[in-house]
């Protein structure tokens, strides 16, 4: 045979050019193109784009092969001949993938190449957009010849394929005659290959799929040469690819000859033995697939057609032996077998395949045990599996990849085509497995704007980089847009988003079939381990069940949620056998497991006789330690002789028979042996009997465990309900009780009461829970769901006995479960009390009086719990909101609040419709951390289907708000289908703040005539240097309203509310004055709170005796009072009581303020409106109080007048600010304000504040809010920053750069770091397109160009906005770090591309570089205001000599924000 002749190198570029989906947008003329390097000295001159089409809304791509290496491009050249009759075109963008580096670049155009549009150019210039690059895999250019022989027929026409393995890995299938070209007899054929770096080359296997007569092929050899190296590799052959011809096989393996090569791999023949089972339909008429894989690469896929032994395959009790011919493997390690699920009875279930080298033997096959069904129909529904040797625990090693493929949501995007994914990692990748059974079940696949969910199952590849997914292009509408594809890997810990936004069809847009995706982000999940569950049910009569069948799991590090045990085909038969494959939290050391059912269906009762659960562990034994299986009968025996007399002990109960485990390095195996029916025959209920197993593991057995411990217990439960109207519940009622040492007994309905009507009022019911032993019991949480005509309950305590070990425990209430009454919360958790607060003391008879020591208590148990506030937010779509019942579950770290029904809202009485917002509070004991939220729906009412945006949790007592975005619907008819979602939080939108704390406020309401009031009562309460909470109104509700504040009572409140520190310096109490008696005489406060170590508490008391009424004393609804003595109590290390009395030294004094406002001598400046003041001073604020009555003016605020109002406050200290508002009400609401003068009566003391400003939202800049310094001041102004609005007060201050960064708070703190904070102007434009909008929070980093970085800078939506609308300009004052000439800038919201998960790239932040950063700038000062400058419509001119900069295309003007007047109305320059 004649040598090849050596190629000039030549290095590949996909150019792919994007026509706008505008009209008139296709062009007849020819396109070409000037790619320049990386400093525009190299260019690849002009290459006029042949073969494209042009059309408009078409994506042309063209394969450049050129000798010189440029990327990566620093910009495009695209244009056109301007011929033909439709010259005009529309370049949407152009992108440019360089094989060789890997690197793909993006060039926007969006315009007319067109002489009579625009700006009449018919070629452009484009520039990189930089934040769209991407990294590639890099392929390098190959030549490969192929060598036909010259036999008789030795041709083909047959699709041909070949895939290279090398050391680092392996090609993907490499078509070699697209278009069915012809390899004809006696002919060399050249073809170019790009090939990713594998490494030195080992083998390279060549087959075909075609089985017909005259299909087949006779080649003689194949070479590769590297283009670029010469690296050369000979594969010789010399056999038929025939399914008639030699040994019939239509696949062939070639070994890597040649110089390049160090060793020769062998050839080898490996005989497989496939066993069918012998199950009722066990066989198959599907075709049938095998890979084996080795120590060295793989067999690839073959298909099982020529056995040796059987003309009909795969039937039931067969053992089908089939010869693969491959590159020796050395040692085979796995097999994966999969079938096509072609033909009616397509289930099969495999018994194991054999595998052994031919000439050995049959000693020496390998087991790989299945023991599977490979159906749709039957198991987990898979149609392939992955085998290991019989001791591999093959189910328990295999990772599964959850998949789900969003169609897009685009007319005609819904495909009826087979779709297929191939995912490659940096380990392994997977087969091109085509996504036949979903694990959602929708009636149609890949329909529009639905997810679909799958789940492949192989061995680890490692992190996924990039995957390949399309569609053979059958069926009625093969064509489909593909929106995105994410993939979760619960036992890596990672969930990877691959957008594509494209279509896949021959009609559209680059009319591929087939996408390579990379992930647009990668984010880290909670990470599960993998166990595998075998139920054996007995073989008695009405052994079966029908209702849906749970499992937890316990164990030393915590315990799973319930996990439901489902399948496609019938499970929990009478005498069978069932297993399943659970994905779990890692629960370490496992002691017991819950077994229940939902007690529905017609058979709800169940026989269980056996429960085995295996999971991997990663126990190595190291020689110190004694060998593992002594350990392992040691334990067995000890478990045994524990878990006999248990049995002889406590039969009755029959919980538990004999339980036995295994312990080996690779899993551990627990067997629980049960022998017990679960649920007797009653009425249908959520979770009716449930049995709990429990099984000593071996750390625990290996210590010295003493014999005399029980594993059963049984807990005596008595509910009593209180003694108030209406307290009883119909409701179903379900308690849960909590142990310090072995978990809980999981939530358990109280059905069997020794009542024949249970939970009336004032009656206790009585009920059996048997469980296994809790140790002692530190809580209960007590829930009802809300049903029945009464379902409103008052809960007095709940008594729980522990009967093995005769302990009671009390768990007082004394609250509402009830949906309109209390907080609505319809599920509580209750702590142990002792019982001396609970039971009377004997000597007193009846009633305990007023005070029950349980009132005592009601603080330190707010302490412990956590009060979390659920913000809900329904999307503003057509059909978003929902009738059904709705429900939500907090998870944190150390447990879940389990199923919270949401029935009361704080917002809506119609909840969950389109676009409200709900508020909801949730109350819990011991949650840890909060990392997840799962919300869902009953699927009940005329609309059910739900739009969930966002769910916010905030827990004021942690001091953290978080956010978990949603954006989904929660319908059976919409996305995915499911009806509960699983939502993490963003951590970018959480928000921290300073923890709050609990108060105990008792209001005394004096026994005068009419004392009482239905007025909402506030507070605020304040501590030293003027650190206060924010004001707090004490009832929820009406009702709560006319409950409280009667005449001559105490109304008690506990409040979370912001830590003021140690001192309380003094409290602002008043009211809103609405009710029919709005009026109010209180005789004075108590505050109490726990002490910092929480070993006691401290109370105050402040003395008011006044009224808080507009037609008594002076007026005045609002009042400031200071303390007068502190009662204290303490427990001493002895468990003494220790009580203080004390008074208050020094109290603050109760001061009259004079306030004089000035209003302007100019045309409109009095107002009507309502006005309102806040006094600042060193020792606080007096709170917003609204001017009503002047002292010498009735009518208020007229042109050119001044009004005296007197406010009485605690000592504000030195007054240095105060802030002025109206409510723009009555016709004349605009205010100019001249200047204020406040006097402080008792000391005398003056205070000037110069305003000069407008109040209107028609003058100046619109504001309605003003604050104004004190003429003297000097001092810093960047506390009480009322928002970043007001940064000209802060940041143009020069005194800024002297302000310790750890002591700046409120707004300003996201804003200032080390070095000089400047202003910055932003404008954002939002795209015009229908989902352009957003109301996420943006933000920009601006990059100079010595890389100095800005903090994050919030882009926070304008007053009244709620986000950014589409087509909408939205302007920002800003303030950041001056990092110089700005070379970067980086949104999350830019101009033209999406910032979004599942739009474009998948990309929600972007990086831009300047281009036009050759523009010049000057700086000059005009100088220190030396008199009457910038004073009120006046024009002042300035001569300036300064650099030639012309043409100006912006000016910066900005003032030092010193002196009394700081603000400046600019009109223009």
């Amino acid at each position: 045979s004649p040598s090849p002749v050596v190629p000039t190198p030549a290095i590949t570029y996909v150019v792919t050019v994007f026509t706008g989906d505008v009209r008139g947008a296709g062009t007849k003329s020819k396109i070409y193109l000037v790619m320049y390097g990386a400093r525009g000295n190299k260019n690849s001159g002009k290459i006029f784009l042949e073969g494209g089409v042009f059309d408009r809304g078409r994506t042309d791509i063209f394969h450049i092969d050129l000798a010189v290496l440029l990327s990566p491009l620093s910009r495009v050249s695209i244009g056109h001949g301007n011929e033909g009759v439709n010259r005009g075109w529309y370049c949407e963008k152009v992108v440019i993938l360089c094989s060789y580096t890997g690197i793909q670049q993006t060039f926007p155009c969006r315009n007319w190449l067109d002489e009579k549009k625009a700006d009449g150019l018919i070629e452009r210039q484009l520039y990189e957009m930089v934040s769209l690059r991407k990294k590639r895999l890099k392929k390098f250019p190959w030549s490969l010849w192929v060598w036909t022989t010259d036999l008789k027929k030795a041709g083909t026409n047959s699709p041909i394929f070949i895939q290279i393995y090398g050391k680092k890995g392996r090609t993907d299938e490499i078509l070699l005659n697209p278009n069915n070209k012809w390899f004809k007899p006696g002919k060399i054929e050249k073809l170019r290959v790009e090939i990713p770096d594998l490494g030195m080359f080992y083998k390279i296997r060549v087959w075909h799929d075609k089985r017909n007569p005259g299909s087949g092929w006779h080649l003689e050899r194949m070479t590769l040469m590297n283009t670029l190296t010469k690296d050369k590799y000979n594969f010789n052959c010399n056999r038929w690819l025939d399914a008639n011809e030699d040994d019939n096989e239509i696949v062939r393996e070639m070994t890597a000859e040649g110089p390049t090569v160090r060793r020769i791999m062998g050839m080898a023949r490996y005989r497989v033995t496939v066993c069918t089972g012998e199950l009722e339909g066990a066989g198959t008429d599907a075709n049938v697939y095998l890979c084996l894989y080795g120590d060295v690469g793989d067999t690839g896929e073959r298909l099982m057609y020529n056995c040796r032994n059987n003309t009909d395959l795969f039937e039931k009790g067969n053992a089908d032996e089939f010869t693969i011919e491959a590159v020796t493997l050395r040692k085979v390690r796995r097999v994966r077998i999969r079938h096509d699920g072609k033909g009616a009875g397509s289930g099969w279930y495999l018994e194991r395949v054999l595998v052994r080298e031919e000439g050995q033997p049959e000693s020496d096959n390998v087991e790989f045990p299945c023991l599977r069904w490979l159906d749709k129909d039957k198991d987990d529904g898979q149609l392939v599996r992955e085998l290991l040797p019989s001791d591999s625990n093959a189910t328990l090693k295999n990772y599964r990849y959850h998949i789900s493929v969003k169609t897009g949501d685009v007319p005609g995007a819904s495909t009826d085509s087979r779709v297929y994914i191939k995912l490659y990692g940096d380990k392994l990748d997977t087969i091109k497995q085509i996504l036949l059974v979903s694990d959602n079940n929708l009636k149609d696949y890949f329909e529009r704007g639905r997810v679909d969910e799958f789940t492949l199952e192989t061995l680890n590849i490692g992190t996924i980089n990039r995957l390949v997914i399309g569609h053979d292009s059958t069926g009625m509408h093969p064509g489909w847009f593909l929106g995105s594809v994410q993939i979760r890997v619960p036992r890596q810990g990672k969930q990877y988003t691959f957008p594509a936004n494209r279509w896949l069809d021959k009609n559209h847009a680059d009319r591929c079939l087939e996408v390579e995706l990379y992930p647009s982000e990668v984010v880290e999940i909670q990470k599960l381990v993998h166990y595998e569950v075998e139920i054996w049910t007995g073989d008695v009569g009405g052994a079966s069940t029908t209702s849906r069948v749970f499992i937890q799991i316990y164990g030393e590090e915590g315990k799973t949620e319930v996990l439901f045990l489902s399948s496609p085909s019938k499970i929990f038969d009478r005498a069978s056998k069932d297993i399943f494959q659970l994905e779990a939290a890692d629960v370490g050391e496992i002691y017991k497991i819950r077994l229940g059912h939902t007690g529905e269906g017609f058979r709800p009762s169940w026989y269980v006789d056996m429960v085995w659960l295996r999971h991997l562990v990663n126990e190595s034994v190291t020689p110190e330690e004694p060998d593992i299986t002594d350990i392992t009968k040691c334990g067995q025996h000890k478990l045994e002789a524990l878990l006999r007399k248990f049995c002889h002990d406590s039969q009755p109960l029959g919980v538990l028979g004999q339980g036995k485990f295994w312990v080996g390095r690779r899993s551990v195996q627990y067997q629980f042996d049960v022998d017990v029916f679960i649920g007797p025959f009653c009425s249908q209920n959520i979770a009716r009997t449930k049995t709990v197993l429990q099984v000593h593991s071996m750390a625990m057995i290996s210590s010295t465990l003493p014999l005399s411990v029980s594993l059963a217990n049984t807990y005596k439960v008595q509910v009593i309900t209180g003694n108030v109207p209406k307290a009883g519940t119909d409701a179903n009622v379900y308690l849960t009780i909590y142990g310090e040492e072995y978990g809980d007994t999981g939530e358990r309905p109280l059905k069997k009461s020794d009542k024949s009507n249970k939970f009336e009022q004032g009656q206790t019911d009585t009920f059996t829970i048997p469980a296994m032993d809790l140790g002692p019991l530190m809580k209960i949480r007590i829930r009802h769901d809300n049903s029945g005509n009464r379902a409103g309950w008052f809960l007095d305590r709940i008594d729980i006995t522990d009967m093995n070990n005769e302990i009671k425990y009390y768990f007082p209430c004394q609250r509402w479960l009830a949906v309109e009454e209390d907080d609505g919360q319809l599920s509580r958790e209750l702590l142990p009390v002792d019982e001396s607060y609970v039971l009377p003391p004997e000597n007193e008879e009846g009633g305990r009086g007023d005070n029950s020591p349980l009132d005592n208590l009601v603080l330190e148990q707010k302490d412990k719990s956590t009060t979390f506030s659920v913000t809900i937010k329904t999307g503003d779509k057509k059909n978003a909101g929902t009738d059904a019942n709705v429900f939500i579950t907090l998870f944190g770290t150390q447990d879940n609040t389990g199923i919270t029904l949401l029935k009361s809202s704080k917002t809506n009485s119609d909840k969950f419709e389109r676009g409200s917002i709900e508020i909801f509070t949730v109350e819990t004991l011991d949650l840890g951390d909060l990392w997840k939220v799962r919300i869902g729906h009953d699927n009940t009412g005329k609309a059910p289907g739900w739009f969930v945006d966002w769910v916010e949790v905030d827990a004021p007592s942690l001091g953290k708000c978080m956010t978990f975005p949603c954006g989904r619907w929660l319908a059976k008819d919409e996305d995915d289908g499911t009806i509960v979602r699983d939502l993490f939080h963003a951590e970018l939108q959480t928000r921290r703040y300073t923890p709050f704390v609990p108060y105990e406020i008792t209001l005394y309401t004096s026994d005068v005539f009419a004392a009482g009031t239905d007025a909402n009562i506030f507070i605020i309460i304040y501590g030293c240097e003027a650190v206060c909470t924010q004001q707090k109104y004490l009832c929820t509700n009406k009702r709560e309203q006319k409950l409280f504040f009667e005449r001559k009572s105490a109304s008690r409140f506990i409040v979370e509310l912001e830590d003021v520190g140690e001192v309380i310096e003094k409290i602002r109490i008043g009211h809103d004055n609405t009710g029919i008696n709005p009026g109010w005489h209180c005789s004075h406060v108590d505050i109490r709170r726990l002490l910092p170590d929480k070993d006691g508490s401290e109370t105050l008391t402040f003395p008011c005796d006044r009224w808080f009424a507009t037609s008594e004393d002076d007026k005045k609804t609002i009042r400031e009072l200071v303390p007068y003595d502190i009662f204290t109590e303490k427990y001493m290390k002895d468990g003494s009581l220790r009580q203080v009395y004390k008074e208050v030294e020094e109290p603050l004094d109760i001061v009259l303020y004079s306030v004089q406002i000035f209003t302007g001598n100019v045309p409109g400046a009095g107002t009507d409106a309502k006005v309102y003041i806040t006094i600042y001073g060193d020792l606080g604020d007096t709170g917003e109080r609204y001017l009503g009555k002047s002292e010498n003016r009735t009518n208020k605020f007229e042109k050119g007048t001044a009004d005296t109002f007197i406010i009485e406050a605690a000592d504000l200290g030195v007054i240095y600010k105060i802030k002025l508002r109206h409510d723009n009400t009555k016709w004349c609401a605009d205010w100019y304000v001249e200047k204020v003068e406040i006097w402080n009566d008792t000391n005398e003391d003056e205070f000037l504040f110069l305003c000069g400003r407008w109040l209107s939202l028609k003058k100046e800049d619109g504001r309605l809010e003003r604050l104004f310094y004190e003429k003297e001041y000097t001092g810093d102004r960047s506390s009480n920053c009322s928002s970043p609005a007001d940064f000209w007060e802060i940041t143009l201050s020069s005194k800024m750069t002297d302000i310790d960064i750890d002591t700046v708070t409120g707004p300003l703190a996201d804003y200032v770091q080390e070095g000089p904070v400047i202003p910055y102007y932003v404008s954002i434009t939002t795209g015009k397109h229908k989902d352009a909008a957003t109301d996420s929070r943006a933000f920009i980093f601006l990059i100079g160009e010595d890389d100095e970085r800005s903090n994050r800078i919030w882009l926070d939506y304008p007053q009244g906005k709620k986000g950014f609308s589409c087509g909408s300009v939205e302007e920002f004052y800003v303030a950041g770090l001056d990092v110089g000439v700005i070379k970067k800038i980086e949104y999350t919201l830019c101009c033209n591309y999406w910032l979004a998960k599942d739009r474009g790239d998948g990309v929600t932040s972007r990086v831009f570089d300047l281009l036009d950063a050759t523009r010049q700038a000057v700086g000059e000062s005009l100088g220190a205001k030396r008199g009457a400058e910038f004073e009120r419509e006046q024009n002042d001119t300035f001569i300036m000599e300064i650099l030639d900069i012309a043409p100006f295309t912006k000016m910066r003007i900005r003032t030092d924000g010193l002196g009394s007047r700081p603000e400046w109305f600019l009109e223009r320059v």
